[in-house]
């Protein structure tokens, strides 16, 4: 009940004490005198306080009538002013109530014609009927009209999107600057700001759907702003909110903590997402939040929600309705892109989703064309290139399927041994899918230099897969490593290249994926451990180390996981007794209070296992005992050519050797102190 509802309304006639009801003082400790003079006068006074009396009152009294406490008739001029020789001229103010009123209206009114306004912009984004709605405009049409004749949403289905406030939230905005204006329907209860809304859904367009197309995006925009839930629902839009807080950079103009928001967010989510729930929203926001808890080191948590996405997917079934397919299609396969995705870098067999198995789409030339824009903070100029999303994600699904073969090959611990043919035959696919790569894509020194992140992270996850693939043969017992160590420097070499060259120096690593984090310390640690000293001008081992740890350390920013993600490294440099960076302290900061260092469950809750190295003991026993000699004998067909003699990139050290030199390394250590 608002406050005007329980206020006593004003009545001109009514008085604090009634005369003609008595009251225990009036009976008991009544002066008789004052009784008496009462009586007397009662009928002269009466009369004369009611002439003075306006037969009707206001309640906007004007500005002389409020000066003098005076009752006004609200005319104009009222009676009182009229028959007084007033100095000012007899003015109203504008009620406090109609004031609110009418700025009601004009806001209704400015959100209507917005509302129009971008229903035409985004017909001609589109390159939707442009002739005729620009003729139509030069003929002077309203906008209603245009609208109308293009088949939108209407004015009538018009509400305010942005979310209702939190009774918990301290990012509540002030109910009483606008009388207690409210709409019926919200998105979110975390923030009523649809400024900060449109900059978390920005960041996430721009960073995580392009790696992590989990659903269409025309279809979420177009049901999150006519209000229905087809494709949107509050749980997702919490989750690509809570996502898109990782990717905010703080600024001295920030009025919020986003980190405290991003909580919200996510507390939101857990607290009405039901894993019973079989829409495709719910599912998505499940996915979107495995890469939340992925982000913040929360990785055994991370795969349960990725876990429930993948089961709920497995038992949805496909709906015959207006733009189902698109969304099935995006959704399914980027949470078995997930699925695969993840188990590479955890050394897992991967989750295969039943009856996820769409065709590889056409060419989209339109959704190519869409813009992708180089957005990082609130009013950013950013610059715009076309976003090749419907190329990169068909060219990633090809790539994935032969990742899903290679884990579940590499993991699996029962069934057949590995043969030398099928290791080959899976580097051949890889190859194959990298020569037939389409140029826009495939050839970024072609094209000026300027490669899309989304791009340049299909190619590093293509190296990192590569490598992922060949390591174990390093340190496989009589293997001929000679043959292989060429390949797996080159791939190596090249991830971290487009790493370093490319995606830092244009972008920052501040909103690289989270998992293509794994990727840097896989690269890394190929470099650091079989080529510490380098070779041929390649990164040697502490300057791979310095690198990711530059990498980890842009990341952390935003991402926690990548603090322990640098411990892990930091342990890698010192088992392989390379030289840290000097400026280690300034690029590692400790965990956060209060605790004072990584311990073993952090290790663990970053990936699931207690070390990101590749179990490579594991895969050795599943290694056919005629594999070296039969890889001797095949290799080269598959472009495996035995390395010149004393040119060699990649060598395994001796036991012997790492034993000197981790004596080396506890006598500087003992010599530093």
């Amino acid at each position: 009940m608002s406050f005007r509802k329980i206020r006593p309304s004003f009545d001109s006639s009514a008085s604090t004490s009634t005369p003609n009801q008595s009251t225990p003082e009036s009976i008991t400790g009544a002066d008789p005198r004052r009784q008496r003079s009462d009586k007397e006068s009662e009928g002269s006074n009466s009369t004369s306080k009611r002439r003075r009396v306006p037969d009707s009152v206001t309640r906007n009294a004007c500005l002389n009538c409020k000066k003098a406490r005076a009752k006004c008739d609200g005319k104009k001029p009222c009676k009182r002013c009229a028959s007084r020789v007033e100095t000012s001229e007899c003015i109203y103010e504008v009620h406090i109530k109609h004031a609110k009123e009418e700025l009601v209206k004009q806001i209704k009114e400015l959100k209507a014609k917005d509302h129009l306004t971008e229903q035409i912009l985004q017909a001609l984004s589109t390159d939707e009927e442009v002739h005729e709605i620009l003729e139509r405009l030069k003929n002077g049409e309203t906008y209603e009209s245009i609208v109308e004749w293009l088949g939108r949403s209407p004015i009538e289905d018009l509400e305010a999107l942005s979310p209702r406030t939190s009774q918990h939230s301290i990012f509540e905005a002030s109910d009483h600057e606008m009388g207690g204006i409210s709409t019926a329907f919200r998105w979110t209860s975390v923030t009523a700001d649809s400024a900060i809304l449109d900059h978390l859904f920005q960041l996430y367009f721009a960073w995580v759907h392009p790696v992590h197309t989990l659903f269409s995006e025309g279809h979420f925009v177009d049901s999150y702003k006519r209000q229905s839930e087809s494709y949107c629902s509050p749980v997702l839009v919490n989750a690509l909110c809570a996502m898109a807080c990782h990717l905010h950079s703080v600024a001295d103009a920030d009025e919020l903590d986003f980190e405290r928001l991003g909580d919200e967010f996510s507390d939101a989510v857990r607290q009405s997402i039901d894993p019973e729930d079989r829409s495709v929203t719910s599912i998505q926001a499940f996915a979107v939040m495995f890469l939340v808890d992925c982000s913040r080191g929360k990785a055994l948590r991370a795969s349960s929600y990725l876990k429930v996405a993948s089961n709920s997917l497995s038992n949805s079934s496909y709906q015959e309705i207006d733009g189902f397919a698109e969304v099935w299609k995006n959704t399914v396969r980027g949470i078995q892109n997930l699925n695969i995705e993840w188990a590479l870098v955890t050394f897992q067999v991967p989750i295969i989703i039943q009856d996820a198995s769409p065709a590889f789409e056409e060419h989209d030339t339109k959704l190519d064309d869409a813009r992708w824009y180089f957005y990082r903070y609130v009013n950013d100029q950013c610059p715009a290139w076309p976003s090749l999303l419907a190329t990169t994600n068909r060219e990633k699904s090809k790539l994935i399927r032969i990742i899903q073969e290679v884990s579940s090959m590499l993991y699996t611990q029962q069934g057949p041994l590995l043969s030398a043919r099928q290791i080959l035959q899976q580097y051949s696919r890889f190859v194959a899918w990298r020569e037939d790569l389409p140029t826009v894509v495939g050839d970024i020194e072609q094209n000026s230099g300027q490669a899309l992140p989304h791009v340049l992270s299909l190619l590093i996850l293509y190296s990192s897969a590569v490598v992922q693939l060949l390591r174990p043969l390093l340190d496989f017992d009589g293997f001929p490593t000679t043959l292989v160590e060429e390949v797996i420097w080159s791939h190596a070499q090249h991830g971290l290249y487009l790493l370093d060259e490319h995606y830092r120096t244009q972008y920052t690593c501040r909103y690289q994926p989270v998992l293509q984090m794994f990727a840097v310390l896989h690269l890394t640690d190929v470099i650091a451990r079989f080529s510490p000293g380098g070779r041929d001008g390649g990164k040697d081992g502490p300057e791979a180390i310095q690198l990711g740890m530059d990498v980890l350390m842009q990341s952390r920013v935003g991402f926690p996981v990548a603090g322990p993600l640098q411990e892990m490294l930091r342990r890698t440099a010192q088992e392989c007794s390379i030289r840290l960076p000097q400026n280690l302290s300034s690029i590692m900061a400790p965990p956060r209070p209060p605790k004072q260092m990584y311990r073993m469950d952090d290790l663990v809750d970053a990936c699931t296992r207690p070390t990101y190295c590749q179990p490579v003991d594991d895969i050795h026993i599943r290694y056919l005992p005629s594999f070296s000699a039969d890889w001797a004998s095949e290799g080269p067909s598959f472009g495996f050519q035995d390395s010149i003699s004393g040119s060699s990139k990649l060598r395994v050290q001796s036991a012997e050797e790492r034993g000197a030199q981790r004596l080396m390394h506890i006598h500087n250590l003992l010599n530093t102190n």
